[in-house]
């Protein structure tokens, strides 16, 4: 358990509640930074678990406030990032958003080493369209992978479709859905 004193914990709140326009964190630059910073090497390909624990649900788990304690100083062997109370913020919006009952929930199942069936379940509106394309952030320009569009089952709160990774390594999964969009950071493991 993670026990902070009340000025850090007060600071911490603080800055939760104002790291943009209007207080909001941005959960897609949360899982960017996420993605780019190797956490599911620890997490799991879908931070599902691996060596370290299970990102999804978590804001079930622990409050937001001790959700950043944890990313601000962690306890070994987490590393410590060198991640600023913004970025923080933003990664605990998208870390609280994995099993949102509200938010869309995206879940990979790899078949083989570089291909995975992409599952989205939508628990609000049902959505015309989804589609989902792999990218990897090469230096300065992304590589993107072929878009896949997903086929609704379940009467159209699940959405389905295989994704082909070109290589192994630190991809993102931008899923769009009538107008919105998905951030999904996935380490994709070398051939086995």
């Amino acid at each position: 358990m993670i026990r902070l004193p009340a000025f850090l914990a007060g600071c911490i709140a603080l800055s939760l509640a104002a790291t943009a326009p209007g207080g909001a964190a941005d959960a897609n630059a949360g899982a960017a930074l996420v993605q780019a910073n190797g956490c599911a090497g620890c997490h799991g390909a879908t931070l599902t678990g691996g060596i370290g624990p299970s990102l999804v649900g978590i804001e079930g788990r622990r409050s937001a406030v001790r959700i950043a304690a944890a990313i601000a100083q962690p306890v070994a062997p987490m590393p410590k990032f060198p991640f600023s109370t913004a970025q923080i913020a933003n990664i605990v919006a998208y870390l609280s958003a994995l099993d949102s009952s509200s938010r869309p929930v995206a879940r990979l199942r790899f078949s083989t080493s570089l291909a995975a069936l992409l599952s989205v379940r939508f628990p609000g509106p049902l959505p015309a369209r989804v589609t989902a394309v792999p990218v990897m952030q090469m230096g300065q320009l992304p590589m993107r992978a072929a878009a896949v569009t997903l086929h609704p089952t379940a009467g159209g709160r699940l959405w389905q479709g295989t994704i082909q990774f070109p290589m192994s390594g630190p991809w993102a999964i931008e899923i769009a859905y009538d107008g919105r969009h998905l951030t999904v950071p996935v380490n994709v493991p070398g051939s086995r």
